[in-house]
């Protein structure tokens, strides 16, 4: 059992706070969901706290009359991700709300999620043996599959897993099938190398053919995918399974049996490549080419590649097919002139559609100075700072030291990181004038690379100087999602300065991020050989929504104006995420998104934007806490991009595929139900002219 704090009397009477809620509310109902108690339990749930009185508020509110309040309060006991807690979360697996007992096994493999799960597995089958609701039951299965194990426990959850999802003449209902499948998923990927028994994958062999002859379904349709994939990762799958698998009626199916092409025989899988290549359908595709660019390159496999790159190709597919042209085939010519062909039909417009022109021009790079130097002068002087990027890396691969000293000075920043790498990759440290003088620039991903590169510099002494100039003119602004530049900036800092700048850098013993404060703290204590204490002093958090916030975004959506005029809808999730979803809601209101791109665009995996300078590193200024819970990170769905635990940063992203490994680590704010084929064909760059927050009609 938890040590409970001691309870002040006033916290005492929190339950009673609970229960008075409107009865006559439905459950979640927007009336329940925007009264005084929900917010209490919000803002102690955002406090993340370890003991005192904002924990008190979050086990007591698990008490409450109300299913919505007390589904809200496991949750958030959950997100906490501390095992002292399992005490006070149990219980609720017990609760006479379904609703209520599957936001309690969540919660319980979620308060385990970063350290040993055995002590959880227990109260999940002791309920499981009870429980008689699919729902639940799926549930169960998919936290008792998180969990990191011990291999006696492995096995009892692999055979529970296979009990629970009944037979091939009955089997479990599909809302348990799923929670079913993303156990097994979870638990041959946390499991490694480990695997999983016969019995595990017969029976996951009979599940890809789950529902395949009834109603098209997407839940059967996850089903089978996931068995597939399950199968793949435990290196189960077979010649014969890919085969059937690729006969599947879901795209979905297909594709993820294309990403374990691997099991095919070398001898067989010039055929299966080209079903894949001819399916109709871009996930498929660009993992049929994927595969081919990871194998010799013969002439058949060439020809494919080359066919993929063609300009009558899907925008996504022939990117994919460029990139992989960048390895010699046995026809160099030919490649080299589709290349060539790509690459010279650049536009002069910055909102022309660039990408495959870019692609090709790196490729090209890679395998022809003679091809490729010509055509670099319109790549660098383009409109667009995404094309003078990549400008940038040919330029480094034609050894164009001119080029790239010219493209430091561009006036975007994204073009200057490019540009110094290059530099750097062909001068090593003669360059380090130069990367000093970077220091003096306020771009975060620019002061990065900047730091990171100096590594092993000479000039010590201005390098240092720069480096502390940098870290105090950055820190100024207070942003906690600069948090990666000024860590670069103190590495550096620890290895060029010394205890000469000491007076400069104790103020930060009080800095407002505390992993800042003890890199200070271990900095200092190096230079001058006696230990000193970070006393970190954090910022306000930033202001949590209102009842009015709350019931404004119910039901509510936002649209993305893309550039040239299609529209992609967002139906937002205000009360499984409130605070991020609120960011996100009041960041559209402030016209914050107008003007910027999904700047990363990763094949088969996601869609991120929201970056006022296009990148990783730089998003709205205060850190959000994590909002994870029971709405998983299927495609379509729209979440929060983070670099670590509760740093998320304003930045969103948009997956192209069911990512079932991002399940639990990363929030979810909403799901696109409109323009999904928008986001498919959107490539790196693509402009959000205006988002609109549109409320429920």
């Amino acid at each position: 059992m938890t040590n409970r704090p001691a309870r002040p009397c006033l916290l005492g009477l929190f339950v009673l706070l609970l229960t008075a809620v409107s009865s006559c509310a439905p459950e979640g109902g927007s009336a329940a969901r925007g009264d005084d108690a929900f917010l209490r339990l919000l803002a102690a749930e955002e406090a993340r706290p370890t003991g005192g009185p904002e924990l008190t508020v979050l086990i007591e509110g698990t008490a409450a009359e109300q299913d919505f309040l007390r589904q809200v309060a496991v949750r958030g006991l959950g997100r906490l991700e501390n095992p002292e807690l399992l005490g006070d979360i149990t219980p609720l697996l017990s609760d006479s709300s379904a609703t209520v007992r599957q936001f309690a096994a969540n919660a319980v493999a979620q308060a385990v999620h970063t350290s040993e799960g055995d002590v959880a597995l227990e109260s999940l089958l002791n309920r499981l043996a009870l429980e008689d609701d699919p729902a639940v039951r799926g549930v169960i299965g998919h936290a008792a599959g998180r969990l990191a194990l011990t291999a006696r426990n492995r096995q009892r959850v692999e055979e529970t897993l296979i009990g629970l999802s009944g037979s091939a003449e009955r089997p479990a209902p599909a809302e348990t099938l799923t929670g079913v499948m993303l156990g097994f998923e979870a638990l041959v990927r946390r499991g490694g190398s480990e695997g999983i028994g016969p019995q595990a994958a017969e029976r996951l062999e009979a599940l890809m053919s789950h529902g395949v002859s009834g109603t098209p379904s997407v839940d059967n349709a996850r089903i089978r995918s996931l068995a597939v994939s399950t199968l793949g990762q435990a290196r189960r799958m077979s010649q014969p399974l890919v085969e059937r698998a690729f006969d599947d009626p879901s795209a979905d199916v297909r594709a993820t049996a294309a990403r374990h092409l691997d099991a095919v025989p070398t001898s067989q899988r010039s055929e299966i490549i080209r079903r894949a290549l001819e399916d109709g359908s871009a996930q498929i595709a660009i993992e049929a080419i994927r595969h081919t660019a990871r194998l010799p390159r013969d002439t058949t496999y060439c020809e494919y590649l080359l066919a993929a790159a063609a300009p009558t190709v899907l925008g996504a597919v022939r990117v994919v097919a460029i990139d992989a042209l960048a390895q010699p085939c046995p026809a160099p010519a030919q490649q080299r002139a589709s290349l060539r062909e790509a690459a010279m039909s650049l536009d002069a417009s910055a909102t022309s559609e660039w990408q495959p022109s870019a692609h090709a021009l790196v490729s090209l790079a890679q395998l022809s100075r003679d091809d490729s130097a010509p055509l670099l002068s319109s790549f660098v002087s383009h409109a667009n700072p995404f094309v003078r990027a990549y400008g940038a890396r040919a330029a480094r691969l034609l050894g164009d030291r001119g080029t790239l000293r010219e493209l430091v000075d561009d006036p975007v920043a994204n073009v200057k990181t490019a540009a110094i790498e290059g530099v750097f990759a062909l001068e090593d440290h003669s360059a380090d004038p130069l990367l000093i003088a970077q220091l003096a620039h306020d771009d975060p991903q620019l002061l990065m690379t900047a730091a990171r590169l100096l590594e092993g510099t000479t000039d010590r002494a201005s390098a240092a100087t720069a480096a502390m100039t940098a870290f105090e003119r950055i820190s100024l602004a207070g942003r906690e999602t600069w948090r990666d530049s000024r860590r670069a900036l103190l590495t550096r800092l620890a290895e060029v300065g010394d205890a000469m700048l000491t007076e400069r850098l104790i103020p930060f013993l009080s800095d407002y991020d505390p992993m800042v404060a003890a890199d200070v703290a271990g900095i200092l204590g190096t230079w001058n050989g006696q230990s000193y204490a970070a006393t970190p002093t954090p910022r306000a958090r930033a202001a949590l929504p209102t009842s009015a916030d709350l019931r404004s975004m119910d039901e509510a959506s936002v649209v993305l104006h893309m550039q040239g005029g299609p529209t992609v809808e967002i139906s937002l999730l205000p009360y499984a995420a409130p605070t991020n979803t609120y960011r996100f809601v009041r960041l559209v209101r402030a016209g914050y998104f107008d003007g910027l791109t999904f700047h990363r665009w990763a094949p088969n995996f996601v869609l991120q934007g929201g970056s006022p300078s296009a990148h990783e590193y730089q998003g709205d200024g205060p850190f959000t806490r994590d909002e994870v819970g029971l709405d998983l990170q299927w495609r379509g769905t729209v979440g929060i991009s983070t670099r670590g635990h509760d740093t998320g940063d304003g930045q969103i992203y948009i997956n192209l595929i069911d990512n079932v490994r991002l399940n639990h680590g990363y929030t979810v704010i909403g799901t696109v139900v409109a323009g999904m084929d928008v986001v498919d064909s959107s490539l790196e760059g693509a402009v959000i002219e205006r988002a609109e927050f549109r409320p429920a009609r």
